[in-house]
């Protein structure tokens, strides 16, 4: 697994189209792998801009399951600097405790007038709490603290047979400790992600060793 860090310059037009089009930033991110199928990279990003005020830079994370190259992006001019890249292996403990933060998407299926299953966003804490409860029980673990930060709706521009879609995705950030308990659903859910609507930035967990 890699990991990378692209610190994207606000000044830079592209940038500025596409942090308010995560659609197209995810386009951008998975055109650098030229030779790769979607499925062998294993894309997940996330824009870190919760505490940013009068930034010079935007901090970008990129998980990938093949090494990146960014040079094109830093040709561009959309870098401010090199970009950082580490790569890591995954190996999990049942027990093991990290600190997490998760930009995910809280949504649920309910079926309409017309029976057709639409995805609908969950807005209360409450109910965004039960999602990610629902989604670490699927995914190997035990949530021992969490604070919820909403975000509200994010737009994104997607075109599509040249028509032009609009699409929101409600936008939740979670903070907090987490426990281990199953290493192979763990394990999954980290390189997989968590959550629905990958390509526009959420379900990237990111972990810190816990220090008690």
């Amino acid at each position: 697994m890699y990991l990378s860090k692209l610190l994207l310059d606000p000044k830079n037009r592209q940038v500025q189209r596409e942090i308010s089009n995560r659609y197209e930033l995810h386009r951008t991110l998975t055109a650098q792998f030229s030779e790769e199928k979607r499925p062998e990279i294993g894309l997940l990003y996330r824009l870190e801009l919760a505490n940013q005020q009068n930034i010079a830079n935007i901090p970008l994370l990129v998980q990938t399951q093949c090494i990146p190259s960014w040079d094109d992006l830093f040709k561009a001019g959309m870098l401010t600097t090199c970009p950082e890249v580490k790569a890591f292996d995954i190996n999990f403990s049942v027990g093991d405790r990290f600190y997490f933060r998760l930009f995910g998407n809280p949504t649920t299926r309910k079926i309409q007038p017309d029976r057709k299953s639409k995805r609908v966003g969950l807005y209360t804490t409450e109910e965004q709490q039960i999602w990610l409860q629902r989604k670490a029980d699927q995914s190997g673990f035990e949530i021992l603290g969490v604070d919820v930060r909403d975000f509200g709706l994010l737009e994104s521009v997607k075109h599509k047979n040249e028509q032009k879609f609009i699409i929101k995705h409600l936008a939740v950030q979670f903070d907090g400790i987490l426990r281990v308990t199953n290493v192979a659903k763990f394990t999954a859910a980290y390189t997989n992600g968590i959550g629905s609507a990958k390509a526009f930035g959420f379900g990237l967990l990111s972990l810190a060793k816990y220090v008690a």
